[in-house]
């Protein structure tokens, strides 16, 4: 079947452009008595790169039947060439029985030229390549699911609309206040304003106290009225006020959503849990969009760390390739590589891992075949950055993240190395999918080095865990580095031992706040096996954000907060997000640990599963393979497991049972 085709990465560099351009924030002028609260273009930290303007596409293949291509484009500028004859858009070809050459090329200096084909051998996919005369010649062409008609135009990114009204309208605080019920994101339309207004201010708020406190709010609308009738372009809220205003006129949102199928599921006798699954579902959905996002309202940008987070929670509830292959381009951004992405080190070593990642859990080889060149530029970046010893270094315009929290950060940070080392073992597998012998061989040598460099020069034996920073002579102790050793299982089985006691239950070591490192600690003691420490931080933290109302995850939560501290962040007073993608994890770890399912081979050529009832008298649920779903029903007495795949094993206790395809296994406890 046809799809559209471009140059590759040209379609994700394009509306990654256009998205990381769109941030504003509000601000309130004073002139004397008066105010003017206005919306202002907030520009990105970082770099923000374009499509290629211009493309030459080819494929050559010998046909056994005659075929007839049309040829379509989505610029004037553009013409295909079969065989060295040119023909304009919108031309038929007849091929007849042998072999050719076809090439399509283009320009287009507003955007980025697009092609299709009909036919059958010729008919556009990715078989077609990058012609010879450029620096990406053989690479396969840009492709998606989602442009596979020619009506598609693939500079118009596909969302779906669906309208939606508010729950309730009232007038309070000298306004009128739209609440939506829960967090949304979409087109906001007015109508029916009398006559006398020609604008209107929108002060859009994720809570109410943001909301009717427009002079402080993070985002606001200017509404400049037609005939008494307003449209906005998209935007997240859950409460919309009006102030200075009495007239309940009619307001409604077209919710903007791409129409991901969610294929996961998990429902147990606990409502807490259930309720929170949905808002995870909820969170998750709303951020999944061009790319993978941070936040819905405050940034609506691509973070590495985020989208990190965010591919693990797709694979057990959506395990949708296209999303995860577009975020990987958009970060990768276009050559020269002058920065971090993000301008965050971390965030780039995160980028090789979940490369890694997703071909282990999707079997995509054709992706990694695809960026593992993009992948040798990046590293050629990052090795250009490391110390003497091959040790991250931070140097003057690298933004050394981690978390929010305080560290011993101005040496070398041993998360740093961590993640550094983690990133090369990343690289190494995929160099060796790509019979990269020499690249793999040099992973694999570095990759033992740095672990016994991190233990001999990290390791304090009086705190009994890593420390931040060797050099300092501080012996500072935080969780994040010691929750990695866990994690990437860097260290010995005694110190493991080591860190539960004296880190991770040791409530003198600053808690974490983010559920973004949560995500890392509670995956690091299940996979110890300590799944009462999962499901007490479900109850308490991710609890805690429902029992003050929240229907999205929030970017951060401290339970010693109350009233609208709870919203304040970055110095603003509602700065923080209170949908944020990197909230969800409860989605991956429940699919994971509690149903028990995790690929052991790419792409569940093989699979485990292996129930655990935690805290639950029963539970049932489903996580989707690249292919199919697999579902899990647990209860004290009974194991029921169902896959339509083969190479699964069932584990209950220290018993294996083989899974047959498309049959039920049922086991008896």
């Amino acid at each position: 079947m046809a799809k559209w085709i471009w140059y590759p990465g040209s379609l994700e560099l394009y509306h990654g452009m256009l998205l990381h351009n769109r941030r504003t924030h509000a601000k309130t002028y004073k002139n004397g008595k008066n105010s003017d609260t206005r919306s202002i273009f907030y520009h990105p930290m970082w770099r923000v790169d374009g499509p290629r303007h211009n493309a030459i596409l080819t494929k050559e293949a010998e046909i056994f039947e005659s075929e007839v291509i049309e040829f379509f484009s989505n610029t004037p500028d553009s013409c295909i060439c079969v065989d060295n004859i040119t023909y304009p858009p919108n031309s038929k070809i007849e091929l007849g029985v042998g072999r050719h050459r076809v090439t399509v090329s283009g320009f287009k200096a507003d955007g980025f030229p697009a092609f299709y084909c009909t036919g059958n051998v010729f008919a556009t996919d990715r078989s077609w390549v990058v012609c010879e005369n450029d620096d990406k010649a053989g690479r396969h062409a840009g492709d998606s699911e989602l442009y596979s008609d020619v009506n598609d135009n693939p500079e118009i990114f596909k969302f779906s609309y669906k309208k939606v009204e508010p729950v309730s309208v009232k007038c309070e605080k000298g306004g009128v206040l739209y609440d939506f019920g829960k967090e949304i994101f979409g087109k906001i339309t007015i109508s029916g304003v009398p006559k006398d207004y020609d604008e209107l201010l929108l002060s859009l708020g994720e809570s109410y106290e943001e909301a009717i406190d427009y002079e402080m709010a993070n985002c606001v609308v200017n509404a400049v009225l037609e005939n008494g009738s307003f449209t906005s372009s998209s935007c997240a809220f859950r409460y919309i006020f009006i102030p200075k205003f009495s007239h309940i006129c009619e307001l409604f949102v077209d919710f903007e959503y791409l129409p991901l199928q969610t294929r996961g599921a998990f429902r147990c006798n606990d409502e807490m849990i259930n309720k929170l699954w949905r808002v995870c579902e909820y969170t998750m959905l709303l951020n999944s969009r061009e790319g993978f996002f941070d936040g819905i309202k405050r940034d609506r940008w691509v973070w590495g760390g985020d989208a990190y987070q965010s591919y693990f929670v797709n694979y057990y509830l959506a395990n949708n390739n296209d999303i995860v292959k577009r975020t990987t381009r958009i970060l990768r951004g276009a050559d020269p590589i002058t920065k971090h992405m993000n301008t965050i080190c971390d965030y780039t070593f995160y980028w090789f891992i979940g490369i890694w990642e997703y071909y282990f859990h999707t079997g995509d080889i054709d992706f990694i075949s695809d960026i593992y060149p993009d992948m040798l530029d990046v590293w050629a970046f990052v090795e250009k950055r490391l110390g003497d010893d091959g040790m991250y270094v931070r140097l003057p315009d690298d933004w050394v993240f981690i978390d929010w929290s305080t560290f011993d950060s101005n040496g070398p940070m041993c998360a740093e190395q961590m993640l550094l080392c983690r990133a090369y073992e990343c690289l190494g597998m995929c160099a060796k999918l790509c019979g990269d012998d020499k690249m793999q061989a040099r992973c694999e040598r570095q990759v033992k080095y740095m672990i016994a460099q991190i233990n001999q020069k990290y390791w304090c034996e009086e705190k009994g865990a890593f420390i931040d920073d060797y050099k300092s002579g501080k012996n500072n102790v935080t969780r994040h580095a010691n929750i990695f050793a866990l994690l990437f299982d860097y260290t010995s089985d005694a110190r493991k031992e080591s860190i539960v006691k004296n880190v991770i239950y040791n409530n003198k070591i600053t808690k974490i706040t983010t559920p973004y490192f949560e995500f890392f600690e509670l995956d690091a003691m299940c996979r110890l096996g300590d799944f009462k420490y999962m499901t007490d931080m479900l109850h308490s933290y991710w609890g805690g954000m429902l029992e003050l109302g929240a229907t999205t995850v929030w970017e951060e939560f401290d339970p010693t907060k109350s009233g609208i501290e709870h919203y304040e962040m970055y110095g603003g007073k509602y700065e923080k997000s209170l949908c944020h993608a990197w909230g969800a994890s409860p989605i991956y770890l429940l699919g994971k640990y509690a149903l028990g399912v995790k690929p052991t081979g790419a792409g569940y050529s093989t699979f485990e599963v292996r129930p655990n009832l935690m805290c639950f008298t029963e539970f049932e649920g489903c996580v989707p393979t690249p292919s199919s779903e697999i579902h899990v029903k647990v209860s004290k007495s009974e194991v029921c497991v169902f896959a339509d795949i083969d190479g699964g094993t069932l584990i209950v206790g220290d018993k294996k049972y083989p899974i047959k395809k498309g049959e039920w296994l049922n086991i008896k406890l």
